[in-house]
């Protein structure tokens, strides 16, 4: 029977918080010593002031633990936080403390640079206000010996349109590579994976925080969890690298047999990139390639995930 330390996690994992809780109270009597317990009843609560007790507990039994180096590490940064923005909302500095590191997610304002609108009343500085003047004060008059000049068709005038889009466009590319800067591309290209640098030779890796980490390739249905990497994004990215192999053909699994639907993109240097369509639970999964009769004879690349629900 799994002891009430290892139920208590698989209950928060399943975002079973009041369940978990109880069998962590439990886990603290039969194991005080641990200091695994104290920093996963940290990771449930959503006292800070108690959270903090229960770290530096952990700490004590074991100085040399991560997780609760990095939890301990959150909530004083935290609380600098706050006494430098005292009017800024709680909820903008709020994260849950897990024992695993965090996935890096863009915020939208970091992702379009925060692009800036003009207020109404700034227009009176840029377009003069011409209030209290007649028509005939706008209207020209006409120049003598001289033809009105001929006006441009609709064609005309939408093709004039689109090459001044195109170029302008080319333009903007241009000043990119030259001043080294990036243009925020994702309302072209959408949310899509982009490596950041190329692969480090010819394989099938996981992709994360701009790390590779190398997927053993499994003829058959593994039978242990050696050269299987864990990821902590909710939507892990599987990069192939010089592979022949055509991801569309391929099959994402579940551990309970489910099919997961994900996308393809090409990436740098011959190199694809996978993604699921959606965010995926904690777990195993496992790509298939199925050209083969047989599961026996079929290749498997797999990969865990592992994510820790956000603390209620």
């Amino acid at each position: 029977m799994a002891s009430s330390l290892q139920q208590g996690i698989n209950a928060a994992k399943t975002g079973d918080m009041h369940k978990a809780l109880d069998f962590l109270k439990d886990a603290i009597i039969e194991e005080p010593q641990n200091a695994e317990v104290w920093v996963w009843i940290a990771a449930i609560i959503d006292d800070f002031d108690k959270q903090e007790i229960f770290l530096e507990k952990a700490l004590e039994i074991d100085p040399d633990n991560i997780p609760a180096q990095r939890g301990l590490a959150y909530l004083q940064k935290r609380k600098l936080a706050e006494e430098s923005a005292k009017n800024e909302h709680l909820s903008d500095h709020t994260q849950p403390i897990s024992p695993f590191p965090p996935s890096q997610r863009p915020k939208m304002d970091d992702v379009y640079g925060g692009w800036s609108k003009i207020r109404d009343r700034d227009m009176d500085d840029i377009v003069p206000s011409h209030s209290g003047n007649s028509q005939e004060d706008f209207e020209e008059e006409p120049v003598k010996g001289k033809e009105n000049p001929q006006k441009l068709s609709i064609f005309e005038f939408t093709l004039l349109g689109i090459v001044v889009v195109v170029f302008s466009f080319i333009g903007l590319l241009a000043a990119s590579a030259i001043f080294n800067f990036e243009l925020p591309m994702d309302f072209i290209w959408g949310n899509r994976p982009r490596l950041e640098i190329d692969p480090p030779y010819a394989g099938v890796f996981l992709y994360e925080n701009g790390a590779f980490f190398d997927i053993q390739e499994y003829e058959g249905i593994p039978t242990s969890e050696v050269g299987m990497p864990t990821s902590f994004a909710t939507q892990p990215v599987i990069v192939f690298a010089e592979k022949d192999t055509i991801l569309d053909n391929l099959n994402l699994i579940y551990q309970n047999g489910a099919y997961i639907p994900f996308k393809s993109y090409a990436g740098n240097s011959e190199s694809d990139l996978l993604q699921p369509v959606s965010e995926v639970e904690p777990g195993l999964y496992c790509l298939q390639q199925p050209e083969t009769v047989s599961n026996e004879d079929a290749l498997f690349w797999c990969f865990k995930v592992d994510i820790l629900p956000p603390i209620e």
